[in-house]
């Protein structure tokens, strides 16, 4: 009997401990705005402002890491550079998961997408797939396709440069759609090229944390379309049939190909190909062939976009830098279009890709993770599912390491007296951690060689109005989880130089 009250004694002390020492750490959490009761900070996350920039705002009152709540659901915005590498690149076997996107996955059906699936098994047979054909190692194979596309932009800017965005959609398109399924693009209206942009725009509008109430409050996906206020089931039901069509209709188109002997080579094609060679295929394999295939097609289809028209843009603000990367260009490429192996020889070039994924970043808020188990970070509490957001245009635009950051600053990127820049922005520009875009290097070399092959062949320069005036363009960006400039207008005058080049 004395033995027995000492374990109920010994459990409850136990229980105790741990009782009092988890409200203790709920104690600390991190600083964050003061919430209403029940809606938590519902109405400071406004969406007329790019949360980015709200976010960042934040970070000079309450600091690098802010925690609010909406509606129960926990949320911890990271601000700069070290809490991010800390949590999501170094703790990155916690802080790996998604939290339940109810928007996107449940009433979208974006579930099949890499970039939204939970941290599992399924996540790792999608990522190790897509790895094979899109790491370091395997882009430079695509060089001939990237180059082909890039002549096609340079044609299509001499006859019409008005529709410049256009044609950089189409150069995107024209890239992803051969390497993913090996479709050659129509020249005008490609409807592979309007299906992603159409099944980009909702994923764009939706994929921030906290865009959609029903993100906080799941009950709302049970509510009928027609109710009031539900115009987000009736926004969800469009998109989600773009994105499912994105997903099947060119992998259909490609293997009605194969059956008919006409085919080429792509990560598709030779997947499936793969596939029918085997003796132990692998259960879904077919799926999943077709999921990461739809997610290059998606994902190489906008993010090289954004940086090739962030890039314009720069070049109409800053002609400066437009000539001294010209003046590099024409010494060491000569009276040829640049290619490939001129990378090395290109430094400013180099720099001012870098300096446009500082400047104007592609995903200015990497999708979100999660946090699987409790955690403690420079004292602070971290409870298991909490919602972890990167703002990488905090880090970009840190006035520590660089300064004046809305200032378009190549140089910020040439080593200075053997020092390294700070951090190099395509590791904060595509996500965190395990969770980084890992299409990221076909996007950059997409990027890089239409750079260097616009600077080689056309002077980029301001618009004029109707007076004949110069229309000085705003820097301005789309609000999404993929940020564009919004439109503007700019002139493209072919080099005289490059006339046979073209």
């Amino acid at each position: 009997m004395h033995t027995t009250a000492l374990l109920y004694i010994f459990w409850i002390l136990l229980f105790s401990i741990a009782y009092f020492r988890r409200m203790r750490m709920r104690a600390r959490l991190p600083p964050g705005l003061p919430g209403l009761f029940l809606i938590g900070n519902i109405r400071d996350v406004s969406h007329n402002t790019p949360q980015w920039l709200t976010y960042k705002h934040w970070a000079e009152t309450y600091g690098d890491i802010i925690y609010i709540e909406v509606f129960g659901s926990r949320m911890i915005i990271l601000n700069s550079l070290s809490a991010v590498t800390q949590l999501l690149e170094k703790r990155s076997a916690n802080y790996s998961d998604r939290p339940p996107m109810h928007m996107v996955n449940d009433l979208m059906s974006w579930d099949w997408d890499l970039a939204h699936m939970r941290y599992s098994d399924w996540w790792r047979l999608h990522r190790k797939t897509f790895h094979q054909y899109f790491q370091p190692r395997a882009v430079p194979g695509y060089y001939p396709i990237q180059m082909q596309a890039t002549r096609t932009l340079l044609q299509q800017l001499s006859r019409n440069p008005a529709r410049f965005a256009d044609y950089v959609r189409q150069h995107a398109g024209n890239i992803i759609l051969r390497v993913a399924y090996g479709y050659e693009i129509k020249p005008e209206n490609d409807p592979y090229v309007s299906l992603a942009h159409e099944a980009a725009k909702g994923l764009i509008q939706a994929a921030n944390a906290g865009s959609f109430l029903v993100d906080f409050l799941p009950i709302l996906k049970h509510v009928p379309s027609w109710f009031p206020g539900a115009s987000f089931k009736r926004k969800a039901k469009i998109w989600a049939k773009s994105a499912l069509e994105l997903r099947d209709s060119p992998f259909e188109a490609l293997k009605e190909s194969i059956a008919a002997g006409t085919a080429i080579s792509s990560f598709a094609a030779d997947n499936l190909e793969k596939m029918r060679k085997s003796e132990t295929p692998l259960p879904d394999q077919e799926v999943v062939i077709k999921n990461c295939a739809s997610i290059a097609y998606l994902a190489g289809s906008d993010t090289t976009v954004s940086v090739v028209l962030s890039f314009i843009l720069a070049m109409v603000l800053y002609p400066d830098v437009q000539a001294k990367a010209r003046e590099e260009i024409d010494a060491a490429v000569g009276n040829r279009l640049p290619d490939f192996s001129d990378r090395p020889s290109l430094p400013y070039v180099n720099a001012i890709l870098d300096e446009t994924l500082r400047w104007g970043p592609v995903a200015p808020l990497a999708l979100p993770h999660m946090n699987v188990s409790d955690d403690e970070y420079n004292g602070f509490y971290i409870p298991a599912g909490t919602t972890i957001v990167g703002n990488a245009y905090a880090i970009l635009h840190n006035e520590t390491m660089f300064p004046q950051p809305h200032e378009f600053k190549p140089e910020r990127f040439i080593p200075q007296e053997g020092k390294e820049p700070p951090l190099r922005p395509e590791s904060v520009a595509f996500g965190f951690g395990r969770r980084i875009c890992p299409g990221r290097y076909l996007a950059l070399d997409s990027a890089w060689i239409a750079i260097v092959s616009i600077l080689k062949t056309y002077n980029i320069d301001k618009a004029l109005d109707a007076d004949g005036k110069y229309i000085t363009p705003e820097v301005d960006y789309t609000v999404g989880i993929v940020s564009h400039p919004k439109p503007f207008k700019c002139s493209f005058t072919i080099r005289s130089e490059a006339l046979e080049l073209v």
